[in-house]
């Protein structure tokens, strides 16, 4: 099929919006959108500007170029989640000049960095697996020594008395989001060495966290869990959150799940299958996924910032967390670890709603996402739905750009 034409086809598609109340207030206001991204697209697709093939492309493309140029890197947990992106699409590319692209931005992030990366904290500890994949791909003994100290320091940081690894630096809190921290960097060492105790310890996270933060009726995870009652963190959360008697927190968050379904699935697709871990994790990652169908939303293809609750008054679509859901739901079926048609059909809805009402155009030559929830601490129910939404976002780009690659190429679509 000739490029301008596949292109174009990719166009038709990006543009092909569905009214629906929670996106569009009016039919006014739908036609008015559809006139200007129909603009803007032609121009993106046809344009020298951006090689886009793909929506998920523009949004590549918009993270490296505009939101996050790697000159700008910060060694923070949400630059990290999009460097992720940029890993894994070397990884998926079969194109030898897209793939330096990809290699070069992340060689420039960490190049800029050396003299601040540390891993004391696990959300520091998030950007150091693009010193592991540096090591890995460029067999540069340089990166691999400070990776091994980034380890180090990874070790010092204070934990829980079951041997947790605390979320905060003054007070003993398990947090869902520590897995994925901590798990992107554990599982990048791994496949740089091959050393069999950077899985080990992340077995270890993954049975602890599981323990404290795990409801076996849904087969979700609360958000937090707390080991002293006290020093709560107020910069984003509220203080009181853990309930009196189980110290659990009460919420189910959409972000929060997905940090820990997206591991799990990297988690599954690094190591072999007969491998002792294989089975357990699959056991977890299945556990997570078995019911989201039925809490998706037919009407958007999205799940909710508050998943469990779909119907509940102020709950809103969230896309980064359906972006997740999606990625981990593909993992299964590709991993066989679920088989029904209902996946099939869950993530071709979420690729298609995602696609339809959350993402717009922005600086003319691009895409970026929105419905994004902003970072989000621990809290009830009223505190979550009371989190505003936005654009962009780091791990909103990432998570969007690491599930639509790989639903793309599973279904053929690049």
């Amino acid at each position: 099929m000739p490029k301008s034409i596949y292109m174009m086809m990719h166009t038709k598609m990006t543009i092909s919006f569905i009214t629906n109340q929670r996106v569009f207030e009016n039919k006014t206001q739908l036609m008015i959108h559809h006139k200007s991204v129909f603009l803007i697209l032609i121009f993106l697709f046809c344009s020298n500007v951006s090689h886009a093939q793909t929506w998920v492309d523009s949004l590549s493309n918009y993270a490296m170029e505009k939101y996050l140029p790697a000159n700008k890197y910060k060694w923070t947990w949400q630059s990290a989640s999009l460097l992720k992106a940029m890993t894994v699409q070397y990884e998926l590319s079969d194109n030898k000049k897209e793939q330096d692209q990809f290699l070069e931005y992340v060689k420039t992030a960490m190049d800029n960095k050396l003299q601040r990366a540390h891993g004391k904290r696990p959300n520091a500890v998030a950007s150091a697996h693009g010193l592991a994949f540096l090591a890995r791909i460029l067999k540069d003994d340089n990166y691999k020594n400070l990776a091994d100290k980034i380890f180090r320091d990874y070790l010092n940081i204070p934990r829980t008395g079951s041997g947790g690894i605390a979320h905060l630096a003054r007070t003993p809190e398990l947090w869902d989001d520590t897995i994925y921290m901590i798990g992107v960097f554990l599982l990048e060492m791994y496949k740089t060495t091959g050393d069999e105790k950077y899985l080990n310890e992340l077995m270890e996270q993954f049975r602890i966290h599981r323990s404290k933060l795990l409801d076996e009726s849904s087969g979700l995870w609360v958000h937090g869990w707390d080991g002293n009652n006290k020093n709560r963190c107020a910069l984003c959360g509220q203080r009181d959150w853990p309930d009196k008697e189980t110290r659990k927190s009460t919420e189910f968050w959409g972000r929060g799940n997905g940090w820990v379904m997206v591991t799990l699935s990297d988690a599954l697709k690094t190591i072999p299958k007969e491998h002792p871990y294989w089975a357990e994790l699959s056991g977890y990652l299945k556990e997570m996924i078995i019911n989201l169908p039925e809490f998706q939303d037919p009407a958007s293809g999205h799940w909710f910032q508050l998943p469990l609750k779909p119907d509940v008054e102020g709950n809103f679509i969230e896309s980064s967390c359906t972006a997740m859901f999606s990625y981990a739901i593909l993992t299964g079926l590709q991993l066989d670890i679920v088989q029904d048609q209902k996946y099939q059909q869950s993530i071709r809805l979420a690729y298609e709603g995602l696609r339809n009402y959350s993402i717009q155009p922005i600086e003319t030559s691009y895409l970026t996402t929105k419905n994004v929830c902003k970072g989000t601490c621990i809290g009830d129910m009223e505190y979550y739905l009371n989190r505003k939404s936005t654009t962009g976002k780091s791990f909103g780009l990432a998570m969007f750009i690491i599930f639509g690659m790989n639903y793309e190429l599973e279904m053929s679509l690049r």
